[in-house]
């Protein structure tokens, strides 16, 4: 049975697992528009009520995928459906932050075949200065996509706004202390839970500045994204990536995490578990992109949690850096 939290001071109650608009996408592996279809009606029969999508996730394609089956989904359970979205900066939108800010909204709109979208986020990188890290911008730059974001609330066309929470962990915290939004999404796995406690000293892994207390202390509602790191946490990469990315580095890393998988149980559904065993996480959106995997995310509601054993063990691996002591600053 699925359970449900609440989204910060939103007034929404979201499911503690949703769907993340990767795998529907088609950015997360191979898939079909059948098996697209198929995960979307298992979510909202299994009781979830939460979709987080992005443009940028198959150029639109899982906008369109997700709109087309809410729209198709029998009895108009759809339009029950909480659907939060993001609108991405490109270099060429910086002449223009609100025009590009507001076409995103429109142009997201139409793809999801919806009057007004429940969230509407920020989905860059947030950086001392742009372009640090691949569609990162400057406070700055993030300020004036808010107060645009602010005005598309106060017209009807979003909800409620939020930012992904990545880049450089202070200026992501200044970013949130001064914005007044409403949700923020936070990158949390069994590899770095940074946003959560401080890294252990000397560790490789990028430090994502304990944002789940400030979210706690300003009423934000949390999105834990990331959950199986792009596939490193699942059960074997499905496709082929870059040697030295954060994803192949992240899927060594995670081979020390094998012992959890003793039980019988995936290693994908216990990353799905850490992350709902952090109380200050509203909902946990993974990427899913068939059916099969988004039901073994859905069995983790109601497993029970990792062991103070197994916590132990992980803390371990984390001090020693997971045995790859390898610079890595990196933000995807």
């Amino acid at each position: 049975m699925m359970r449900y939290r609440k989204l910060g001071r939103t007034g929404l109650v979201v499911s503690e697992i949703g769907v993340g608009g990767g795998g529907i996408g088609h950015v997360w592996g191979e898939t079909t528009d059948e098996a697209i279809a198929e995960t979307i009606a298992l979510a909202m029969s299994e009781g979830i009520n939460f979709f987080d999508v992005a443009p940028s996730y198959g150029n639109g394609a899982a906008e369109r995928n997700l709109g087309r089956a809410l729209v198709e989904a029998p009895q108009g359970v759809g339009r029950d459906m909480l659907v939060a979205t993001k609108v991405a900066l490109s270099e060429e939108d910086l002449d223009d932050i609100p025009g590009a800010v507001e076409r995103g909204n429109h142009e997201s709109l139409e793809r999801l075949r919806r009057e007004r979208i429940d969230i509407f986020q920020l989905h860059n990188t947030i950086t001392t200065e742009r372009g640090r890290y691949r569609r990162s911008i400057s406070v700055d730059d993030a300020m004036l996509a808010v107060e645009t974001l602010h005005r598309l609330k106060q017209d009807g066309l979003t909800r409620f706004i939020g930012i992904t929470g990545m880049g450089e962990a202070e200026r992501v915290r200044e970013v949130l202390g001064r914005a007044e939004l409403d949700t923020v999404q936070c990158y949390y796995n069994l590899l770095n839970d940074s946003n959560a406690r401080p890294l252990p000293p000397g560790s490789s892994l990028h430090d994502h500045g304990q944002l789940l207390p400030l979210a706690a202390e300003l009423g934000l509602g949390v999105i834990g994204i990331r959950n199986l790191s792009g596939g490193a946490l699942s059960n074997g990469l499905d496709r082929e990536v870059e040697p030295q990315s954060l994803v192949a580095m992240d899927a060594r890393r995670a081979e020390t995490l094998r012992f959890l998988k003793d039980d019988g149980i995936p290693l994908s559904r216990w990353s799905a578990r850490f992350a709902l065993q952090q109380a200050a996480i509203s909902s946990v959106v993974p990427g899913v992109k068939n059916s099969d995997e988004l039901a073994d995310q859905i069995a983790a509601v109601n497993m029970p949690d990792i062991d103070h054993d197994q916590l132990a063990r992980i803390d371990a691996l984390r001090a020693q850096d997971f045995g790859l002591p390898q610079p890595d600053d990196r933000v995807l």
